[in-house]
């Protein structure tokens, strides 16, 4: 089962900063989720809001600021915001890189195409078909995960994953039961069950059989 550290190790680490990511692979993660953005000036960042508002020293929207003014922005711990090339320099483990910005998939599906052993270990994840299935235009071989909050019955489940061209269904715990996740098996797919915030939730996505979990708290958990 992959272990995935949300926002790199966000219960103890600034969200989405290189420090948070390096701490997740410490803590024992197979994998690291990060959200994509893009900057004023086309460079592929990290952020999960529209806004550095919450995570940062600053205020504004990230479409509208250079990387420049990005970088002079203290993201926690004296952290920068991370461009994507960086955090594929500096970390090995795997990736569920999840589009938060449309304007993000050509140049992802470009750092991919250029970099297939990147493509191999990257998850391109959305909660919006439209944003896979332009993923899945700009770049065919890319592994794609539909990411969904509540969790819909395991049929809807296999039907918006399938219409959004995707191999992943990333779902709420809390609408997981064996036999879903068994459905979800038998039709072709692969599952992640979040949030996974302590040890006892790990045993309950252990006795679910997925694929997969995510967690803000990769140093309460163990491999199973």
């Amino acid at each position: 089962m992959i272990i995935t550290g949300h926002r790199g190790a966000l219960g103890t680490e600034p969200e989405n900063t290189l420090r948070s990511f390096r701490r997740a692979v410490a803590d024992g993660c197979d994998e690291i989720e990060l959200d994509l953005r893009v900057s004023a000036d086309g460079e592929l960042v990290i952020m999960h809001d529209a806004t550095v508002d919450r995570t940062t020293s600053g205020s504004g929207e990230v479409a509208v600021l250079t990387l420049a003014e990005l970088r002079a922005l203290d993201a926690g711990a004296g952290e920068q915001v991370p461009t994507w090339a960086e955090t594929v320099a500096a970390v090995d483990v795997r990736f569920q890189a999840e589009i938060k910005a449309e304007a993000a998939v050509p140049l992802l599906a470009q750092s991919l195409k250029a970099d297939p052993a990147l493509a191999a270990r990257t998850l391109v994840t959305s909660f919006h078909p439209e944003i896979l299935l332009a993923v899945r235009e700009a770049f065919p071989d890319a592994t794609t995960g539909h990411i969904f909050g509540r969790t819909p019955p395991a049929a809807e489940v296999i039907t918006r994953t399938r219409e959004a061209g995707a191999t992943w269904s990333l779902c709420g715990i809390a609408g997981l039961t064996p036999e879903a996740v068994a459905a979800l098996h038998a039709a072709g797919l692969n599952v992640t069950a979040w949030p996974v915030p302590n040890p006892e939730t790990l045993t309950r996505a252990t006795a679910l059989s997925v694929d997969g979990i995510t967690t803000d708290n990769p140093h309460l958990l163990q491999h199973p």
